[in-house]
């Protein structure tokens, strides 16, 4: 299945845009989610250390399955007070 995942902070700020898609297996963990954007990414990968999968409520555990619809982002780490 294709799914839009949006991108935040210094992903963004890189130039990679609000979003991208990618495709992803049936059933998919947040892990292979995360996965999928690194590819997509390509030698920007490096940007997603530290930053985590979220749907529209709840930040997601590597192991989580991805709901099936609705929104997926990836969230950088986030500093400050």
């Amino acid at each position: 299945m294709r799914r839009r995942i949006e991108l935040y902070g210094r992903l963004r700020d890189a130039g990679l845009g609000a979003a991208l898609s990618v495709i992803l297996p049936e059933k998919a963990t947040a892990r292979q989610v995360m996965d999928a954007v690194g590819s997509a990414l390509g030698p920007n990968s490096s940007l997603l250390h530290g930053c985590v999968l979220a749907d529209g409520e709840n930040v997601l555990s590597a192991c989580e399955q991805v709901p099936s619809k609705g929104r997926l982002a990836v969230l950088p780490p986030v500093c400050g007070g």
